[in-house]
């Protein structure tokens, strides 16, 4: 049987590899042009940042080729998006990106990109609270790629995925008392990575306190369980059965185990991320996107990886917009190959905007 599970890795807790001390060495030597640290997101756009002839950033740190005004113009419908690299459009061009194919589309929309690759729902959130507020939009796109949940227990990145190029931390939420906590980024000075890199053996631990994979695989050992032996530093487990895991896992008979932490912390995000921005006068809409592997498994099987999520959804009434219908509706007589770039193909991202196009007419959200 075909296998479309996401993969987890395995970090030593006492050391790093080579290229995740060049990683962090380009990073506090200032040679990065695009991604740079922050101290309350862990990592964010450079402002006027460029990589390649793809992306280029405005002087606020947002994906546009323009700047925007804080105030919308009284003839266009402003709309900020948030999300990671599928929000942000990672591996096409500017105006290949949706939020560009949907301003083309429909001159009353004025759609802002503050994707930023890599983040977790929670860095979405925590990235609208300190920057998108201030554009007072009219629409709040909240952004979720499907692998996200496993992001937003994380707090090194390493722990979660070694063989990552991005070997940064970040802040993350915990529930306590029924209230959403943030447990800030534990890199609070770009300096302290340098520590990182001379002394991993006394930092990481640090960084693994409220890290999900840190605390399961020192507890748990999830290398010895398997009957896998990794190298002591990265070795990305791929193909892993969820099915093994046990109820305090993440996903459970293929699908997002509704006890898990990280199902129960992404939900109360979007509760938070929606009441925050309902409170600044804009309306939220939930948009999820699907991975290569999700659309692979949909087109095998059709079932969905976070179902347990959208039934969330629909029992609170909350407006969202499943990418996967977008794909079933525009995209059947395409190849996973011509939809798919890494990221989401040019093709792909102009089906996403056709589809939020429709939907926001269908809403009656697309004219001033």
């Amino acid at each position: 049987m075909a296998d479309y599970s996401y993969g987890i890795g395995s970090l030593s807790s006492t050391s790093l590899s080579e290229k995740q001390k060049q990683s962090l060495d380009n990073l506090t030597s200032g040679k990065t042009n695009y991604i740079i640290y922050s101290s309350s997101l862990g990592w964010t756009i450079k402002p006027n940042g460029v990589f390649s002839d793809r992306y280029l950033a405005n002087s606020k740190g947002i994906r546009a080729n323009k700047e925007y005004s804080l105030l919308p113009a009284k003839n266009k419908i402003r709309i900020s998006s948030f999300g990671d690299s599928f929000t942000h459009c990672d591996d096409v061009k500017n105006e290949e990106t949706w939020q560009e194919q949907l301003n083309r589309a429909n001159s009353n929309l004025e759609v802002i990109n503050f994707g930023v690759g890599a983040f977790g729902l929670d860095q979405a959130f925590l990235r609208y609270k300190q920057d998108g507020i201030h554009y007072k939009s009219d629409i709040i796109f909240i952004g979720f790629m499907a692998e996200n949940i496993f992001r937003n227990v994380n707090v090194f990145r390493p722990f979660y995925l070694p063989q990552d190029g991005l070997s940064l931390a970040k802040p993350r939420f915990i529930i306590k008392n029924d209230e959403l906590v943030l447990i800030k980024n534990p890199i609070q000075k770009l300096s302290q990575y340098k520590q990182l890199i001379a002394q991993p053996e006394l930092v990481l631990p640090k960084l693994g306190v409220y890290d999900h994979y840190f605390q399961t695989q020192s507890k748990q050992n999830f290398a010895d369980s398997l009957s896998i032996n990794f190298l002591p530093s990265i070795r990305l487990l791929k193909g892993f059965n969820y099915k093994l895991m046990n109820k305090n896992n993440i996903v459970k008979y293929d699908e997002y185990n509704q006890e898990s932490e990280a199902f129960q912390v992404t939900v109360k995000i979007f509760e938070e991320f929606r009441k925050s921005a309902i409170k600044h006068k804009s309306l939220p809409i939930i948009i999820l996107f699907p991975s290569e592997a999700d659309i692979a498994r949909y087109r095998h099987n059709k079932t969905k990886i976070y179902t347990p999520l959208l039934q969330h959804f629909k029992e609170k009434n909350y407006p969202y917009i499943d990418i996967m219908d977008a794909f079933d509706k525009y995209g059947n007589t395409y190849g996973i190959r011509e939809l798919f770039k890494g990221h989401y193909s040019p093709l792909s991202n102009q089906l996403v905007a056709k589809y939020i196009l429709e939907y926001l007419q269908e809403q009656g959200l697309s004219k001033p």
